[in-house]
């Protein structure tokens, strides 16, 4: 039957293919774009468990934090939370420094985020050294004046990793009194760089509010001051990952071992978001990459479907122009499951041949089609483009949808050809 239309019109039979393939390859492609999109976030935002930020205080009326002064906690806080709470296996003391600008090699730049913490902060966020040393509780013991940045900053301040090391980088100063009358004097203090580690992905990166540049907290205490105070003094926001356990288990888990060792009074809000309180930025992205993915999908499917309809244009035809030859079929002693069945192989020899061009072309268009769409991704486009592919999960899905909708659309005219009495069809011709 295929051989005999193809020599009768091939035109026909090359547009049907086509259409076919060319509906199995846009949804090969869409169906890889929303799988590659979904684990680009799933892999970024949850896969390192589930990370919370913990403060002592209260939610103002813009959503800001209003921190209690002094802390009703101390700085043994964190401790206490990974040994009491199973699931966290790290927790990092969070100081916001009051400055968004250091200069180096007589040069100013405006930094995005900078934090104050201990080594555990590189434990919570994954965030591995890559040159230099690794903070350590000597680090912090001692307020060390170091900085750790990321590789893209010691790229743009110092052309790589391995030259940062080594050097100088300046806050603004701060206003002290001094000497007699307590004269006002701007006090500038150098920190210097000790490692450099990998950069965040942006989407980590703007989700937690990752630090570009991370300092031993401890530094910040002026000396004289009474060491102890100012320790539990800042140790009132701290960040945890949590393995195992959602984020409302872990919330509540904090709540109740921090408020059984420092009084059931204590003031406790706890977020997923950044270090200046909670962001819709991961729930907006979520949102996003689900209806992108539902859309390309309708879409594909869409195309397939009515691609399929060419299949279904030319059953009709082949129902139609064979009616006494099929009567005469049955005359003779064909069932209507033989009838069906011949019509029914046509219809999925069409779809396959279709769907394997299609995937030819899916094959051959993957890079350049994925790249076309990476610019609309904002912060992954550069990750998804790095990983375009097709999925094989998508390809066997496109194929079966494409033999699905063939064999169905294929099958409809041949039961409504072999309805009917056969003696008045034999008689009409």
């Amino acid at each position: 039957m295929l051989l005999r239309h193809w020599a009768k019109s091939p035109l026909k039979i090359i547009l049907t293919l086509s259409a076919v393939a060319l509906g199995t390859g846009i949804l090969i492609l869409s169906l890889s774009a929303s799988k590659l999109l979904d684990e680009e976030v799933s892999s970024q935002l949850d896969a390192n468990g589930v990370i919370l930020y913990t403060a002592n205080g209260e939610w103002d009326a813009e959503g800001k934090i209003e921190q209690n002064r002094p802390s009703e906690w101390d700085s043994h806080a964190t401790e206490i939370v990974i040994s009491d709470i199973e699931s966290i296996a790290n927790a990092a003391v969070i100081v916001t420094p009051p400055f968004n600008e250091i200069t180096t090699e007589s040069r100013s730049y405006n930094l995005r985020s900078a934090v104050g913490s201990d080594p555990q902060y590189f434990e919570v966020f994954s965030l591995d050294i890559i040159d230099g040393v690794s903070m350590t509780d000597n680090d912090i013991e001692m307020g060390q004046k170091k900085v750790w940045i990321t590789e893209e900053m010691a790229v743009l301040l110092y052309g790589s990793a391995e030259e940062a090391i080594g050097k100088w980088i300046q806050p603004p100063g701060f206003m002290t009194g001094r000497g007699m009358g307590g004269k006002k004097q701007n006090v500038i203090t150098n920190y210097s760089v000790a490692g450099v580690f990998s950069t965040p992905s942006e989407v980590t990166r703007r989700a937690y509010g990752i630090g570009d540049l991370v300092f031993p907290y401890t530094a910040l205490i002026p000396s004289g001051f009474n060491v102890q105070m100012m320790l539990d003094r800042m140790a009132g926001v701290f960040v945890v990952k949590s393995e195992g356990a959602s984020a409302a288990q872990t919330t509540a888990a904090l709540s109740q071992v921090l408020t059984s060792n420092y009084g059931y009074d204590i003031d406790i809000i706890t977020w997923e978001g950044s270090t200046s309180g909670e962001s819709t930025y991961m729930e907006e992205l979520r949102n996003t990459v689900d209806m992108f993915s539902v859309s390309v999908n309708i879409l594909g499917i869409v195309l397939l479907l009515t691609s399929s309809l060419g299949i279904f244009s030319i059953m009709v035809v082949e129902s139609l122009s064979r009616r006494r030859e099929i009567a005469l079929e049955r005359a003779l002693g064909a069932s209507q499951q033989l009838v069906v069945r011949e019509f029914w192989s046509w219809s999925l020899s069409l779809s396959l041949a279709g769907a394997v061009i299609g995937v030819i072309l899916s094959l051959i268009l993957a890079k350049p089609v994925m790249q076309s769409m990476s610019p609309l991704l904002g912060e992954i486009s550069g990750q998804f483009q790095a990983d375009s592919g097709i999925a094989v999960s998508a390809l066997i899905a496109a194929v079966a949808m494409a033999l699905g909708f063939g064999g169905i659309l294929g099958l409809l005219p041949a039961l409504s050809a072999v309805k009917g009495n056969i003696a008045e069809t034999i008689r009409e011709f």
